[in-house]
């Protein structure tokens, strides 16, 4: 749904966008991230045997019809209370043969905490201007602020490409989106992260009027969509 529209725009006239999608391309390839409304407690009970979204389409040769089920792996991401341990899906192509593996969207790659607690952090920090000491306090050690500042630094230096890849969608799709607006909110915004996370606000607003399979989305959600959507245009990492 999402993918095919992200492939559509690709081949949009715009030469910033044309500029950024090539220099996207080049970096190596994401792995699937689908919506799984459930959470991580729902996924490790359903979803150990049987993978609960099925590609279309390889996104690395964009082939129908050609992957077949290649295994698992295991992750183990935790909440600050409980580490959980779930099967991540694979397939195989049989036109190109590359391997992708199937990330719910509430997963990142490379962290061991959930997207949401990780959100949780930066967006406290980004808007509400909490401390660590703060977030240390709120976090009861779980995690350590060690680890929260390297989320901190991760996201920021990722913001301004994700950042000019949204707006640049948004000037496509929802040209009279009040994030566009000159002298509106964006202009508000203290920071690129900042900037980031309202923009990421404007984009799931617009995505959630058209598809029903994100009505589960909410405010708290920006990163987590962003990362689904990210995901589609082959940004690579974000955190």
């Amino acid at each position: 749904m999402l993918k095919a529209l992200s492939q559509q725009e690709k081949g949009k006239s715009d030469p910033n966008f044309q500029s950024l999608a090539a220099t996207i391309r080049a970096r190596p390839p994401m792995p699937i991230v689908f919506v799984y409304p459930g959470g991580v407690k729902q996924y490790q009970a359903e979803c150990g045997t049987l993978c609960p979204y099925q590609p279309d389409k390889c996104p690395e040769c964009a082939t129908s019809g050609q992957l077949v089920k290649h295994g698992v792996y295991w992750r183990k991401p935790r909440d600050g209370e409980q580490v959980y341990w779930i099967a991540i899906h694979r397939w195989r192509c049989k036109a190109c043969r590359h391997t992708v593996s199937a990330l719910p969207d509430f997963l990142l790659r490379f962290r061991w905490y959930l997207l949401a607690v990780v959100s949780g952090v930066v967006v406290a920090r980004a808007e509400q201007g909490a401390s660590w000491g703060d977030l240390q306090a709120e976090a009861q050690g779980a995690p350590v602020v060690r680890t929260m500042q390297r989320w901190w630094q991760a996201l920021g230096s990722q913001a301004g490409r994700w950042l000019g890849m949204i707006q640049a969608f948004l000037a496509q799709q929802d040209s009279p989106s009040p994030w566009l607006d000159p002298h509106g909110e964006a202009a508000q915004a203290l920071s690129t992260l900042q900037a980031l996370l309202g923009a990421s606000g404007h984009l799931l607003a617009w995505a959630k009027s058209r598809w029903a399979a994100l009505a589960s989305y909410g405010w708290e959600d920006r990163l987590r969509f962003v990362w689904l959507w990210g995901s589609e245009q082959g940004l690579g990492r974000l955190v």
